[in-house]
Order: structure tokens, then C-alpha cells, then sequence
């Protein structure tokens, strides 16, 4: 089976080092970046035959393989979906979000579902043996019914930075809302978690750290130039903090000079003259820091999410309870207490080392995939498909618009 992959950022890159590790009987065969120095050094890596340096040129050659993989930026998806189909791909796997317009959304699942076309998004987390394992102790009836969930995404204050200030999802007009573009995933675990109808939704929040007014006395334009004591300091995120206390921004350097293996004067030089060395309370962003949003679903079930930028580590923390018992627990250290009301608590462990993050839903989405678009696949249940990804994200679109309306509660149809 062969696949082709348009876009080769950190998820459509890491994504096909999953299939060169775990799905031997896949080949890629085509790869497709306007970053010419990354799509070379790919395509040498992996032994791609076919490198494309233009979107055009890559639609323009026809299919290339039996299934494509796109993962491109937010509002670049639809498109690429599109053109994939016009070139009678009928296997696509989408990087999350899909789109912040949800009318396209509903239309491409439209034309997807008129030709029989297979469209998988990368809701990565619902393959992790965490969420799983949530998924299980609730549909087993351990806990009873569901009839409430707090869930939190604390994003890091480092990571937050990195992405939301100063990195490629800071402006919402040419991406998406910051709950969409870092919180669809969480969205899409509730609604499969409470497996009901969302009905209304209300939201709060905003950008109200990050911005000029907040920027220390006699803080620098630039971080390099800057003489002020400030966690968010680039040059100590991305260059000087010893490893022991380094954060996963320390190995970024392929993000800040855009190539594989970058010496570290050039990795200063990025920071002298791009968007990552910026001081993060004089930069373009305008996104919200922190929001908060409530739901009501089908029979009263209830469900909030919060999202901030105001945490040390970057992990999500979540609680569901039911009529017969709660689970309680944090994808850090993957740990979930399960507390019966009558009955004995239970410690679930679902890592093997604390702090891997998702990885294991990474590699689960596309061994999964991989056996989809072969036929392979036993049990496909779980499978993010794009008509399961259109409520969650008609979800996070409605709170958006109730957030820009002061907190007005909004029926999702």
C-alpha cells in the first residue's frame, strides 16, 4: 500500500516516522512542503522517490498513491481534501482541526459520503490507553451513568508561548480560535465519552495577559537584547536551559530555522530576526489565554472544559462523574482513580514512563490507519471519522461565537 503526505511540519513529518517504524508494509511515496529544504531532507531520509515544493504541482501530478495523508496548515485542509478527491484519493487521514467553518465541514463529509471516500481525522488523544481506558470504565457501567464532566487542558505557560504567541496558531483570522486549534481534541473526547447530543453551550474568556500593557519596565522588543528576569525569556527556552530543566522547546530547532540539525549560531540567528524571539507581550497574537466553556447535552448531562495557559507543565486533568462512582485522573503521570460510592477505590496506571504525552495515541492513530485503508482493521468502532468529528466541532465554533457574545448561551443548531 502506498501513501503520499502533504505537509511536513512536526505532525505530518512525525507521522510518517511512525510508519517507517511500525507499518513496514506501507511505503511513502510522495511528499509535498513549500519548505524545500525540509521536503529534501525527507524525502532523503525515508527514500521518497517523488518530492513536490508546490501544492500545485502535487495535485497537478495526479494520484500518487492509494491513500494520502494531509497535514497541512488549519485553513489549508479542506482544500487539500478536496483537490485529494478530485484526484480520486479515496483514503484520506486530516490533520485536527478540519476547519473553523463548519460548512465546510458538513460539505466535504457530504461529497465524502456521495463517492464512498474514507476521511479519518487525527483526534490522536482517543487512541491513547488513557482516554481508553476512560472510555471503558464508562461504557462497562462501573460508574453508572455519566451526569457530569469536568475536564481541563492546562497548555504550559512555555508551551502556550510557543504556539499561541509567537508560533503559527497566534493570529485566529488565518488559522483558527485558540479553542479549536489546541481543545477540538478535548472536545471530541467528551462528546464520545457522554455519546449524546450537545444542546447549548455558554463561554468566558480572552487575551488578557499577553499584551502590551503587561510587558515588564525596560523590557526588550527582542529576547536576545532583553535584560529582564522573565520565564518566557526565548534564548533560556530554546537555547541555554540546562537539560535537566529544559522543556520540549529546547529541541525545537528544526521549528525555529526550519531545517533538521541546526547549529546552535544558527538557531540564535532565528531568534535575532523570526517570530520566536520575540518578547511575548509585544508580539501579533490574538488569541485567547484562558476560556472556559459549558455544555448541556441529551437527559441533563452536564460537561465544562477549561483551557489556560497559566500552568507549569502541560497535561490534562479530568473528572467524570456518575450515578454509581466518579473517575478521577491526569494524562501526566496516566493515572486514574476510580472511587466507587459503595464500594472500593481502584488506582488504574495506563503508563510506563510519566510525561510522554500522547505519543502512544500518535502511533495507535496510524497503526490503526494504516489497517484501515488495507482492510486490516478488526474493529474499526473507534475510528475518528469525519461525520464523528462535525458535532464536537460544531461545539467549539458555538462557544467561540458565545465567547465573543459575552457569555450568551447558545443552542448548537
Amino acid at each position: 500500500m502506498k501513501v503520499a503526505v502533504i505537509g511536513l511540519g512536526q505532525r505530518g513529518s512525525n507521522y510518517i516516522r511512525i510508519i517507517s517504524l511500525f507499518c513496514k508494509d506501507i511505503e511513502i511515496v510522495a511528499v509535498c512542503d513549500k519548505n524545500k529544504v525540509i521536503t529534501d531532507q525527507i524525502a532523503k531520509k525515508y527514500k521518497v522517490e517523488k518530492k513536490f515544493y508546490d501544492e500545485k504541482d502535487f495535485f497537478g501530478a495526479g494520484k500518487l498513491a492509494d491513500a494520502i495523508i494531509v497535514a497541512t496548515q488549519d485553513r489549508d485542509h479542506i482544500r487539500h481534501c478536496n483537490l485529494a478527491i478530485d484526484n480520486g484519493y479515496d483514503k484520506i487521514l486530516v490533520e485536527k482541526p478540519v476547519s473553523p467553518i463548519i460548512e465546510e465541514c458538513v460539505a466535504l463529509q457530504k461529497r465524502a459520503e456521495e463517492k464512498n471516500i474514507s476521511i479519518v481525522v487525527c483526534h490522536v488523544l482517543r487512541y491513547s490507553k488513557y482516554y481508553k481506558k476512560i472510555k471503558e470504565i464508562i461504557q462497562k457501567g462501573i460508574i453508572g451513568d455519566v451526569m457530569t464532566i469536568n475536564h481541563t487542558e492546562n497548555v504550559g505557560y512555555f508551551h502556550y508561548a510557543h504556539s499561541y504567541v509567537r508560533g503559527n496558531w497566534r493570529d485566529s483570522s488565518v488559522t483558527s480560535p485558540m479553542i479549536m486549534a489546541k481543545c477540538c481534541h478535548d472536545f471530541d473526547l467528551l462528546q464520545w465519552f457522554i455519546d449524546k447530543k450537545c444542546l447549548a453551550v455558554s463561554s468566558f474568556g480572552g487575551l488578557s495577559y499577553f499584551r502590551k500593557e503587561n510587558m515588564p519596565k525596560g523590557a526588550a522588543d527582542r529576547c536576545i537584547d532583553c535584560k529582564v528576569e522573565c520565564p518566557y525569556n526565548a534564548m533560556e527556552l530554546y537555547i541555554t536551559d540546562p537539560l535537566h530543566k529544559a522543556t520540549f522547546l529546547r529541541f525545537s530547532g528544526r521549528i525555529l530555522t526550519g531545517k533538521s540539525g541546526s547549529t546552535k549560531e544558527e538557531r540564535i540567528e532565528a531568534l535575532e530576526n523570526g517570530n520566536y524571539g520575540r518578547c511575548v507581550y509585544k508580539s501579533d497574537n490574538n488569541v485567547v489565554d484562558h476560556q472556559i466553556v459549558n455544555m448541556l447535552f441529551e437527559g441533563g448531562v452536564t460537561a465544562s472544559h477549561t483551557v489556560t495557559a497559566f500552568s507549569k507543565n502541560f497535561y490534562r486533568r479530568t473528572h467524570v462523574c456518575g450515578t454509581k462512582g466518579e473517575i478521577i485522573g491526569n494524562d501526566l503521570d496516566g493515572k486514574l482513580t476510580v472511587n466507587i460510592f459503595k464500594g472500593k477505590s481502584k488506582t488504574i496506571g495506563t503508563k510506563w514512563i510519566k510525561g510522554l504525552g500522547h505519543i502512544d495515541g500518535d502511533i495507535n492513530l496510524i497503526k490503526d490507519w494504516c489497517k484501515l485503508i488495507q482492510g486490516k482493521l478488526e474493529d474499526d468502532k473507534d475510528v475518528t471519522y469525519l461525520s464523528h468529528t462535525i458535532p464536537s466541532h460544531k461545539i467549539v465554533m458555538t462557544a467561540e461565537e458565545s465567547r465573543l457574545q459575552g457569555g450568551k448561551v447558545l443552542d448548537i443548531d
